[in-house]
């Protein structure tokens, strides 16, 4: 699992993001957009990603954190309770897009990072996606948006590279 942040309200990040999210959780309420410190709209968001040991993108939590913190309880959290997370497919705007969330106690946890062109092949990825989840390794490490766009990995915990 990467985590990944966003210095405001106004990264494009976090507008590419917020609108995925919107695209695949339509009924779902937006996140709420606070800080760390409760000010709106202003500090350090947090959202975390599962990836595929060839880094490509399985899947995004659906909420946005407070905090790079907030963002690995949560994960955490969803992690040890894989096995009750319950797919659920939806149709994009075009007949050949499909989606997919991992619900919890009825609430969407997880969303797919991209379209799929039939139902099938949706579904099929979130039950893998969930199989993934339970047995997914987090690395305390954290990608920061910078002003200038650009982003860079920063370790928030000693990790052994050797062993």
């Amino acid at each position: 699992m990467v985590f990944d942040t966003f210095r405001s309200a106004t990264d494009p990040m976090l507008t590419s993001w917020l609108s995925f999210r919107a695209r695949i959780l339509p009924t779902a309420a937006p996140p709420q957009i606070r800080s760390a410190d409760g000010a709106p709209g202003a500090g350090v968001y947090g959202v975390w990603r599962l990836l595929a040991t060839n880094n490509r993108e399985l899947a995004r939590g659906t909420a946005l954190h407070a905090s790079p913190d907030h963002a690995w309880a949560d994960a955490e959290r969803l992690r040890e309770r894989a096995a009750e997370l319950s797919p659920t497919t939806l149709r994009g705007d075009l007949s050949t897009r499909h989606g997919w969330a991992l619900r919890l106690d009825g609430e969407p946890v997880l969303m797919c990072s991209r379209w799929y062109e039939s139902p099938g092949e949706a579904a099929a990825a979130a039950r893998a996606t969930r199989t993934h989840l339970g047995g997914a390794a987090i690395t305390r490490v954290v990608n920061i948006g910078t002003r200038s766009g650009r982003r860079y990995r920063q370790t928030r915990e000693p990790a052994d590279l050797l062993g």
